[in-house]
């Protein structure tokens, strides 16, 4: 078909998710069905929802059935069946298409989808959404063009054999449509019928699009509405114009309505002049063929743009202490505005505040004397009559300035034991501040020095220093420099102690015993402020390697009893110091015990318990002694918390509970141990408990 041309400059239409795909879609082949009761007749439209199954039903046809099913609200005991096609339907010859399509596009690319030797797309942006489909195989191509054209013309649906007219209906019949693919039952083609089910009593009026909405500018108009909420119902949109409000023509080829990006539609417009008053509105279209009515109209005029920006030639304060601001603009688009304004900020980046307001537009100089910064940014706005604000270049304006920055506060700093210096400060707020010096000593009223270059930017430095010196301290002081060169004050000093890399002095055993408690250990400290902490090993008789007991820090008492011992067993001690970098010393000379003999029998004492009374205020420990010919007396042990825990009281044999009646508080948790002093002079097992109070 020679007369039918290629399709290119109607393609940009075709940003679509196409009936096939979208409304009609299906997991299996299937014929679709959809139909649209009108006030007097109604249309169908179909559709195979796969190319393949499309293209070898193209010249088979359909075979529409219709069956009454329901009259005047009752349900026919029998359905009335009528065959709307005796002929199947089938596609119009190719010859038929040829004037239809001179007067309508989709005619045209609907039949160079039918009929064309080739099909090509061509003339897309790589970026459009159709660069998809414009690489797919060419059945597929036809496939979805040929329904985007059908969709958007009930008409040339009709002549490829997709729609259907009945004009044979009446008010209250409900009826049945079956569309059958003719000869689909002979080909095994495995195709479902379509089905629909409608009456002329379903018709309603088709809705009003909502939310039409213009923005004008320079010959220009922006129109946008709602797509979202009707979706279901109308498949394209025609914008239409008029310069009267009353002929509305319309605007370009209607917009489809499948994209699933925006729940809106927005077109722009060109107008023939600005200052002139157009008229807009915007009408759905339906797959049928149906235009809805016209939504409510939008107005506007456009209005010429303002192009020009204003420059600043010159600022600066003068000897007045005013600043002095000079400007050029344009004078051929002076009529376009309506004033100047002068705006100051702290930064080149904003944000800025309007300092002066109409300044007349054909003004080009200016004397301001409000309050400055250190650092001024100023910016000539030009206000235009109608659209947005055109602004200079921001120019810096800096006062004569002999003020120095605040003295950095709050300077704090970490020394590891690689010997890295971490020095840290709050941050000064000057506006013109350009940045930190940093000084350091080696000793307390020694002449600090400066360190790390010119200046810093940033509030926070890492120092090295040397650890291997004898001085134990290094001394800092920052100063704040700002743009102008002024120096501020010197910070406080901050005094940072250095790691130590020796190993703290050995501490050394000066008393250990063997009591019925346990063993008795009590050391002297290693001595120097670097140390931080005691480390209490033992060794027993049986094992090779010497394990930590506890954990002492530097101000707690040296003393420990080693309850957690077996009468008769030989146990080895040793304890070691450690500094606040972690550096531990060599371990003290060992000292080796044995403890006590255990009492004979098992258990001397079991099922010890502690119950809490907080009407009372008080803790009850009781236990049970099942050997009590062989006990002498009782210790009991007490500690609260992370307190040692010591001797409490010592009770005759005859007594097996005791109240703890100390000033506790809710949350306490109490430790209680108690052993049995045995008549042959050694000690039972300690038992021990624990209770919240």
């Amino acid at each position: 078909m020679n007369k039918i041309k290629s399709i290119k400059k109607i393609a940009i239409l075709l940003f679509l998710s196409f009936l096939a795909v979208k409304g009609f879609a299906q997991d299996s082949l299937t014929v679709v069905l959809q139909a649209n009761p009108g006030e007097e007749s109604i249309k169908l439209r179909w559709v195979v929802n796969q190319s393949y199954q499309w293209q070898k039903s193209l010249h088979v046809g359909y075979m529409i059935e219709r069956y009454t099913v329901k009259r005047d609200g009752v349900l026919l005991d029998e359905r009335e069946k009528k065959i709307l096609t005796p002929t199947p339907i089938k596609i119009t010859p190719m010859d038929a298409w040829e004037q239809i399509a001179k007067r309508n596009n989709y005619a045209a690319i609907l039949a160079q989808a039918l009929f064309g030797e080739t099909f090509e797309v061509t003339g897309f942006d790589p970026k459009n959404a159709m660069s998809a489909i414009t690489q797919t195989e060419q059945r597929e191509q036809r496939f979805s063009f040929a329904l985007m054209a059908a969709d958007m013309c009930f008409e040339c649906a009709c002549l490829a054999g997709w729609g259907y007219e009945d004009k044979d209906v009446k008010k209250g019949e409900y009826y049945l449509y079956r569309v059958i693919p003719v000869g689909a039952e002979i080909t095994n083609w495995n195709v479902q019928y379509g089905f629909a089910y409608t009456g002329i009593d379903d018709y309603h009026e088709l809705p009003k699009p909502a939310y039409l909405s213009a923005k004008f500018g320079d010959r220009t108009a922006q129109l946008k509405w709602n797509n979202s909420i009707f979706k279901r119902t109308y498949c394209a949109w025609q914008l239409e114009k008029s310069e009267d409000s009353k002929d509305f023509q319309p605007v370009g080829l209607p917009a489809n309505s499948w994209d699933d990006a925006s729940p809106d539609i927005i077109i722009m417009d060109s107008l023939k002049e600005n200052h002139k008053t157009y008229f807009y509105r915007v009408r759905g279209l339906t797959i049928f063929g149906d235009m809805g009515p016209p939504s409510d109209t939008v107005s506007g005029k456009g209005v010429e743009a303002l192009t020009v920006n204003p420059v600043i030639r010159k600022g600066f304060v003068n000897d007045e202490g005013k600043v002095e601001i000079t400007w050029e603009f344009d004078e051929t688009a002076e009529q376009l505005l309506q004033s100047f304004e002068l705006l100051r900020s702290n930064r080149d980046s904003g944000p800025y505040e309007t300092v002066m307001k109409s300044i007349p537009r054909d003004q080009r100089s200016l004397f301001y004397d409000g309050h400055l910064e250190p650092s001024n940014y100023f910016v000539i706005t030009a206000n235009p009559v109608n659209g947005l604000p055109k602004k200079s270049y921001p120019i810096l304006v800096l006062p004569v300035d002999s003020f120095p920055p605040a003295a950095p506060q709050n300077l704090r700093a970490i020394a590891d034991t690689t010997g890295l210096v971490y020095l840290k400060w709050a941050p000064n707020t000057e506006t013109d501040l350009l940045g930190y010096k940093i000084f350091r000593a080696n000793a307390r009223g020694e002449e600090a020095i400066p360190i790390a270059g010119d200046y810093l930017e940033v509030a926070e430095f890492v120092d090295a220093v040397d650890l291997n010196n004898l001085n134990t301290h290094v001394y800092y002081v920052i100063k704040a420099l700002d743009k102008r060169y002024n120096q501020s004050e010197p910070s406080e000093i901050l005094s940072v102690e250095k790691p130590l890399k020796v190993k703290p002095s050995v501490p050394v055993f000066n008393r250990y015993e063997v009591t019925t408690d346990g063993i008795l250990l009590s050391w002297v400290k290693s001595p120097g402020t670097e140390v931080s902490k005691h480390t209490l090993y033992r060794l027993r008789a049986d094992s090779v390697d010497y394990k930590p007991l506890k954990i002492f820090q530097q101000h707690e008492d040296p003393t420990y009893i080693d309850t957690e011992v077996e009468g008769g067993v030989t146990y080895s001690y040793m304890v070691t110091a450690g500094s606040k970098w972690n550096i531990e010393s060599d371990p003290s000379p060992a000292v080796q015990l044995t403890a006590a003999p255990a009492a004979s029998g098992k258990i001397i004492l079991n099922q010890l318990k502690a119950k809490v009374d907080k009407e009372k205020k008080i803790i009850t420990i009781s236990w049970n002694c099942p050997n009590p010919e062989k006990v002498k007396a009782w210790k009991v042990y007490r500690a609260e918390n992370d307190q040692k825990i010591s001797l409490w009281q010592q009770l005759p044999a005859g007594v097996h509970s005791l109240d703890d009646d100390n000033l506790l508080k809710v949350g306490d948790l109490c430790h209680y141990m108690v052993i049995a002093v045995m008549k042959d002079g050694s000690n039972s097992r300690p038992e021990k408990i624990s209770v919240n109070y």
